[in-house]
């Protein structure tokens, strides 16, 4: 079956991301980069999310802007959420219907909560999800265990878990 993707980024902001001790955090900005610039090749879609709260990730503050070490472009979409889980914001499920996506492929931070909750949020909704397995991350402490043991929980769940490599390879 011929899948519409998109690629999702999932709360790399400057607070998650350049403030923070992140696991293999360069790694994982040039994985999204090079996700990044296939799906802009290709011309399929890219959503930057970004979690917005009252505390630390507080709207138009510099911890909240997408990290700048991120190829973003005016093309790519911004959606705004407040959930743990982006597919529970009213109008993100409409936004991946106008753009005709069929199918996810989830980056981003943090492993067990955001990008987790991310990817059950797919499923739930009827999407086929690629969790890409050098593609998240996070700043908690056992972060190496908690990727791991991440990618290898969602894979149990019918998550696709590949790498960055084998994504690209496979296109």
């Amino acid at each position: 079956m011929q899948y519409n993707e998109a690629l999702l980024v999932v709360d790399m902001q400057n607070e998650g991301l350049l403030n923070r001790e992140v696991f293999h955090k360069q790694e994982l900005i040039h994985h999204v980069n090079n996700l990044i610039s296939f799906f802009r090749k290709n011309k399929k879609s890219i959503f930057f999310i970004r979690h917005t709260n009252k505390s630390f990730l507080e709207k138009n503050t510099d911890g909240w802007q997408i990290c700048e070490e991120l190829d973003l472009s005016k093309e790519d979409i911004i959606i705004n959420k407040r959930n743990l889980n982006v597919f529970r914001e009213p109008h993100f499920l409409s936004l991946l219907k106008e753009y005709q996506v069929t199918k996810v492929i989830i980056t981003g931070l943090i492993s067990n909560v955001c990008i987790k909750a991310a990817c059950f949020g797919a499923l739930e909704a009827g999407f086929p999800v690629t969790l890409i397995s050098d593609g998240h991350s996070t700043f908690q402490k056992n972060a190496e265990k908690i990727v791991s043991d991440c990618n290898l929980y969602l894979k149990k769940q019918g998550v696709e878990v590949i790498s960055t490599r084998e994504f690209l390879r496979n296109h």
